[in-house]
């Protein structure tokens, strides 16, 4: 009985799909800033300006989650999965910080001995200096308008294509760490050039970070409120700037 030969896939074939999924999901977050945008512009939605670009994270978080879907993959897949130890999630959470206020410190004085590096620009965030009542409704908002939408775009959807694109070697997932963290980086172009460095440095971190937790997004979205609350606290203190 003869065998008919299977042709197999091509290298670029291979690569169209998660690329294209990619490009999807980016699309999709652009389209929900447009709407968001006109929404306000034409005042069906008066929600404050720091909760600017809220349709277009969790929009893209949507996308991604039914891409992911049609391709036959499950919420785990996505890094939704049980962490091993609960009681480890702690010690992540204080690893992890410790790592990017490190990151944080070192890596903006660093390029400021060779450019002029303003702070990041969080003036849209004025109004809860004092304000009890607003912070804690914005704390309570953000996992999910923030935490968990960024989680699953940025890591779990966004590292899992980048990892089949570039390899699930080690150089593979570095530069898919690098490319994961200049993306979200850039999408916060509304802190300045200061608070776009902050969050590349952010994702720099929060990306490794994800590939050492084995992948899982609890861990990640735990740590990612946790920044929120620490920022929210931050704001609530430091008085607008003059």
């Amino acid at each position: 009985m003869l065998s008919v030969p299977v042709r197999s896939e091509s290298r670029s074939e291979s690569l169209r799909s998660p690329l294209v999924d990619i490009a999807a999901v980016v699309a999709a977050s652009a389209a929900g800033w447009f709407l968001e945008d006109g929404l306000r512009r034409l005042s069906v939605i008066s929600m404050d300006e720091s909760s600017r670009g809220f349709l277009a994270v969790v929009t893209g978080a949507i996308v991604a989650v039914i891409i992911n879907s049609a391709r036959g993959g499950s919420l785990a897949d996505l890094g939704f999965r049980r962490p091993k130890r609960w009681l480890t999630v702690p010690l992540w959470i204080i690893a992890i910080f410790s790592s990017y206020m490190i990151a944080q410190a070192v890596v903006p004085w660093v390029v400021s001995q060779f450019l002029y590096l303003p702070q990041p620009d969080l003036s849209r965030y004025d109004h809860y200096h004092g304000n009890a009542s607003a912070l804690i409704a914005f704390v309570l908002i953000l996992p999910f308008t923030a935490s968990i939408p960024e989680e699953i775009v940025y890591r779990g959807f966004i590292m899992g294509r980048l990892i089949a694109v570039f390899g699930e070697h080690s150089a593979g997932r570095c530069l898919s760490v690098i490319v994961q963290s200049l993306i979200f980086g850039a999408v916060h172009f509304q802190w300045g050039p200061g608070g776009v460095l902050m969050t590349t440095l952010m994702g720099a971190v929060w990306g490794t970070a994800y590939l050492l937790c084995g992948r899982n997004l609890w861990i990640m979205i735990l740590t990612h409120s946790t920044g929120h609350i620490l920022l929210a606290l931050q704001l609530y203190q430091t008085p607008p700037a003059v």
